[in-house]
């Protein structure tokens, strides 16, 4: 079978399986090449790949970055194991291609936010749409394609619940904090922000179509607008991770409770974030650390430009 169309049939196989567009064209985007430039040659059959040539191709992510570098790998472990499974090929050729080394997810260097700076943003926020994107996310810790898709049907007022599609199509029921539900009724009665179920409730920032999804990085211009006018570095993620660490702040060991509102499969996931907090407290214990010196008496001449404690 020739290879375009082999991946056009692993892609459909995804999209039964319910995978996001977005998924679909990362795939595409990562399996295509291995068909060659289009204006060359028609490319050829999918048995033809051997595992140098996939070392090639692999080595043309060399200088991305380790989770890139590995993403492509897993994309093309994914479909030659589904061709093998399809009997589309007689053995898997990368199967002798050791995976990239990974980070592990608490070692990576990611943009983490305060308390503080989740107020600064709330501080700055200027329209209903800004104030409903940082709520959502901070509130509740949702990952930024169910915020993209959550529409005013999903919200019950009455009960106090709130219903996201999260990761996989999974739809999940939270409870939304008192907070956040007065916000949610304020911005109702205000007559700024749909009235329709169907309408976002991150509204669209012009005319949206409805029965249509959106690229969920509406979500992500919503926070960078807002962390630029805050003076804060922020990313719908780190809006997740913040949620997180306020949680298990005010509700110390409830990891159970903390793996549901996440939506996390395994704990070992929510683990991460209770490890990243406690990482960070100990190394807090480093601040009264003293050598007995004191800067700015006539014992010790401060450097240049020194201001005393």
């Amino acid at each position: 079978m020739r290879l375009d169309k082999a991946i056009d049939l692993y892609l459909g196989d995804l999209a039964r399986q319910g995978k996001s567009k977005r998924t679909l064209h990362t795939y595409s985007f990562r399996l295509m090449p291995l068909c060659g430039p289009r204006e060359v040659a028609e490319p050829g059959d999918v048995r033809d790949l051997t595992t140098d040539d996939l070392r090639t191709y692999l080595d043309t992510w060399r200088d991305a970055a380790p989770g890139t570098r590995y993403h492509a790998w897993a994309v093309l472990s994914g479909f030659f194991k589904w061709a093998y499974r399809a009997e589309l090929i007689d053995f898997n050729p990368i199967g002798r291609i050791e995976p990239p080394k990974r980070v592990a997810p608490e070692d990576l260097d990611v943009v983490t936010l305060s308390g503080s700076d989740v107020r600064r943003m709330f501080d700055a926020c200027e329209t209903w749409g800004e104030l409903l994107c940082l709520s959502t996310l901070a509130y509740l810790g949702p990952r930024r394609g169910a915020v993209s898709q959550l529409r005013w049907g999903d919200v019950d007022l009455e009960r106090g619940t709130i219903k996201f599609q999260e990761k996989g199509g999974k739809p999940i029921r939270k409870p939304i904090p008192s907070e956040f539900l007065a916000l949610l009724k304020a911005a109702k009665l205000s007559g700024k922000v749909g009235a329709d179920p169907a309408d976002y409730v991150v509204p669209m920032q012009r005319k949206q179509t409805h029965g249509r999804d959106r690229d969920d990085r509406v979500i992500s211009r919503y926070v960078k607008t807002l962390g630029a006018r805050a003076g804060v570095k922020a990313t719908p993620h780190s809006l997740r991770a913040a949620f997180a660490v306020q949680f298990l702040e005010t509700h110390p060991g409830e990891l159970d409770a903390l793996q549901r509102l996440l939506g996390h499969r395994k704990p070992e996931t929510t683990q991460i974030y209770l490890r990243r907090l406690d990482n960070e407290k100990a190394m807090e214990r480093v601040r009264d650390l003293s050598w007995g010196v004191r800067f700015g008496t006539s014992a010790v001449e401060a450097p240049s430009g020194f201001e005393p404690l």
